[in-house]
């Protein structure tokens, strides 16, 4: 085998290892909510554009003399870094929305729980759950946070934190 076929192997494994990744994306955007779904379904589609066209150069590629694919790789090659990064950027966005819903869910269920476990409430429990997973996400938690220092008023106690005076003798 020379190094077309070989190339030509590790591509059409590649491109069908994304197309599997692909429709796993499409799996889990349809868990998540429905304002969610939509802006991952764009995402989705753009990622299969990019797909459709790195099967272009593929194909290409296939129907390639053996000395043109030299000078068809460089563009193959710009297809599939567009296509890895699409893909690789959606798993990781998804993996962070599907976490947060899972997170907000269970706040959401705590909350259920907290209130006696009312019927007809699930709305409510789970608006007041982004919420709440929204103010604990907002800012970097406050232990990784410098302490803030504040200039203590004259005749104000030290702290028993604060270094003790030297005397002066």
């Amino acid at each position: 085998m020379g190094l077309k076929e070989d190339y030509q192997e590790k591509l059409e494994a590649q491109l069908k290892e994304w197309n599997r990744k692909i429709d796993q994306l499409k799996s889990v955007a349809g868990k998540l909510a429905a304002d969610a779904q939509v802006t991952y379904h764009r995402q989705i589609e753009a990622l299969r554009g990019k797909q459709e066209a790195a099967q272009k150069k593929l194909q290409e590629l296939k129907e390639s003399g053996e000395e043109a694919w030299e000078y068809l790789k460089t563009g193959i090659d710009r297809a599939w870094d567009e296509l890895k990064q699409g893909v690789e950027g959606a798993l990781t966005r998804f993996k962070g929305e599907a976490d947060r819903e899972e997170e907000i869910g269970l706040i959401a269920y705590r909350i259920w729980e907290e209130e006696g476990r009312p019927h007809g409430h699930d709305l409510e429990h789970w608006r007041n759950a982004e919420a709440i997973w929204e103010e604990q996400h907002r800012e970097e938690p406050r232990a990784n946070r410098p302490e803030k220092r504040t200039p203590k008023a004259k005749g104000q106690k030290r702290s028993s934190r604060a270094r003790p005076r030297r005397s002066s003798s």
